[in-house]
């Protein structure tokens, strides 16, 4: 597209206790340099991905279609926060440094083969919409409405499983015959 971009590389925070030990480099960001200055683009962090892209410009309170974001310093890193419920949470903690394909190979396939890694164990998904974002850890479904209450509940079984990822997050399950055993490992 005529624009110069930059493969970061951040240590996730999100759900992590103050003072939790230093997590790995595991998540991949970009860094695009636009016209008006460099800018932030995240399209894949699950239940918080920024649905805009932000000035790389730390202590800007910065408006997205959902909640506004903000970097911090922190030392030689920026700390990437939400406004969720009246509060600044961290996201994800990153720098400057440029990252290549080599840099994430070791986390991509801890992340996708690790016995012990939540994408392997578990089951994720994540999508905003237009006045919301869903968010589905394991069996447990989250409606986080813009500006207004969440709704969570607790999916009983494997078809309310499957029915939650083709009514909420839009997802084609058919043709995938180990789909079943795989949603019944949920329970």
């Amino acid at each position: 597209m005529g624009y110069r971009t930059t493969g970061l590389a951040a240590r996730v925070v999100w759900g992590s206790p103050d003072g939790a030990p230093m997590a790995p480099r595991s998540h991949m960001l970009l860094r695009v340099d636009l016209p008006e200055g460099p800018h932030l683009v995240d399209v894949g962090f699950g239940g918080m991905t920024l649905t805009g892209v932000l000035a790389l410009e730390p202590h800007v309170e910065q408006p997205t279609p959902h909640e506004p974001f903000r970097l911090l310093p922190a030392g030689p890193d920026l700390v990437l926060q939400a406004l969720v419920a009246g509060d600044w949470r961290p996201v994800y903690r990153f720098d400057l440094a440029e990252q290549h394909a080599s840099d994430y190979a070791i986390s991509n396939w801890y992340l996708s083969h690790h016995p012990q890694s939540h994408f392997v164990t578990g089951l994720i998904a994540a999508r905003p919409a237009a006045d919301r974002r869903f968010a589905l850890n394991g069996t447990s479904l989250a409606v986080h409405h813009l500006g207004g209450p969440s709704e969570r509940r607790t999916l009983d079984s494997p078809a309310a499983v499957r029915a939650a990822l083709e009514e909420h997050f839009l997802l084609d399950l058919t043709g995938l015959p180990d789909l079943e055993p795989a949603l019944s490992r949920l329970f």
